[in-house]
């Protein structure tokens, strides 16, 4: 099936937002879970950071880039 241009399978995991629609196609849930997870995390980390120093500049040189 196709929807919006973008191919959906039963299973598929399809997150929306104000910003769009993503589809995970189900053969790739773990990983991009595990990665979201990962994401959330070193943005969980930055928090403190960025309130600290003031800088998103240096919260991302010392994090790397999400």
């Amino acid at each position: 099936m196709t929807c919006a241009g973008a191919k959906v399978n039963p299973g598929d995991f399809i997150v929306a937002d104000e910003d769009g629609v993503a589809v995970v196609p189900k053969a790739h849930l773990a990983e991009v879970l595990k990665k979201a997870q990962e994401l959330d995390n070193t943005e969980h980390t930055m928090i403190p950071f960025i309130e600290k120093f003031k800088s998103i500049k240096e919260a991302v040189a010392k994090f790397g880039r999400i």
